[in-house]
């Protein structure tokens, strides 16, 4: 197949980018070219640049076809997915959005396991700390139903993805390192609330081939899946994982939410520090995907031990929010204090 994506240098979709290659594509992709690609010689393989806001560069973009599927990949704005339904409404085969499980998560209740038809959910009041990004969820919400409103099983067939938190090697958001980094320094962690609810990350390997896999699946069309791992985790049991599997002891410290959120050190530009979910149970049903393409996931540990050591053998800075780690540790001692004996 000829395939335009519309991304290709990120960090899920330069991997559906090679895992289409593998596959014997022919994959255009359409990027504003600032991001580093990925190396990649082959003769299936056309980069082209352009900004997807321009109608003009979408258009030229059209020239290196005909497609018989485009993947839109960084699509955060109803106005992107406005002017993509208009540039390739009747002129591609299948097209495939990238959405989030924060369309979800916006909403003031979700029934976990969260299924593909609660995206509708009444919103939440503003909640500016949302750990799923308030602005991001219901700007993806908006996409959507541009797309929907768009889809003809013959002129636009639409199918869309929602991934969780995706994680593993190249992780720009850098949420796994977060706590291998303060693993790895010895000290204990100051772990946010509980720790106790539940929440699904997914492997970006796993995420990709769910992209690929969409495809070729013809039952796919018209529908939405929900893409996380299979296996579930509280937060507790993700960092006893993940300290076994660097092997070594730690030791966690408590401190309730609240109180967490007036520390200085709670917010950061840089994004939302403290991954993962602290909040609140965000669990996804995989009926669906599982049916319709057969969606199975690589074990946790496996695809962590893999992390774990591109980031301490290849990455050479800190996580989010590292350099107060001083502060952190000043917190845990006070805790401890005031939980001491007399």
């Amino acid at each position: 197949m000829k395939i335009l994506v519309i991304g290709g240098s990120g960090f899920l979709s330069s991997v559906a980018v090679a895992i289409l290659l593998e596959r014997g594509h022919q994959v255009t992709t359409f990027t504003r070219g600032r991001s580093g690609e990925r190396p990649t010689t082959t003769a299936n393989l056309i980069r082209l640049t352009g900004d997807r806001h321009d109608p003009a560069a979408l258009q030229n973009a059209l020239l290196a076809g005909p497609f018989d599927a485009v993947y839109d990949f960084i699509a955060y704005e109803p106005a992107e997915s406005r002017l993509a339904a208009k540039t390739f409404h009747g002129r591609v085969g299948r097209f495939i959005h990238c959405s989030t499980i924060s369309v979800y998560l916006v909403s003031d209740q979700v029934i976990c396991p969260i299924t593909e038809e609660q995206d509708k959910a009444p919103l939440m009041p503003f909640w500016e700390r949302n750990p799923f990004g308030m602005t991001y969820g219901i700007n993806k919400r908006a996409c959507e139903e541009i797309l929907w409103q768009a889809h003809d099983e013959r002129q636009f067939p639409v199918s869309m993805l929602r991934p969780t938190f995706i994680s593993g090697p190249h992780d720009p958001a850098k949420r796994d390192f977060f706590w291998i980094e303060r693993i790895n320094d010895g000290g204990p962690l100051l772990v946010p609330g509980h720790g106790e609810f539940l929440f699904q990350s997914v492997y970006v390997e796993d995420a990709a081939r769910a992209f690929t896999d969409l495809l070729e699946a013809e039952n796919s069309i018209g529908k939405a899946y929900n893409v996380a791992a299979e296996e579930i985790l509280s937060l507790n049991d993700y960092l006893h994982l993940l300290a076994r599997l660097i092997g070594r002891d730690i030791r966690f410290v408590h401190l309730d939410q609240e109180l967490f959120d007036r520390l200085p050190f709670s917010r950061h530009p840089g994004g939302d520090v403290f991954p993962f979910n602290t909040r609140r149970d965000a669990t996804f049903s995989l009926e669906e995907i599982s049916r319709d393409l057969g969606y199975h996931t690589t074990p946790i540990a496996q695809w962590l031990a893999t992390t774990i050591d591109w980031f301490t053998t290849h990455y050479n800075g800190h996580s989010t929010g590292y350099e107060a780690r001083a502060q952190e540790l000043a917190v845990i001692q006070k805790i401890d204090e005031d939980r001491s004996p007399l």
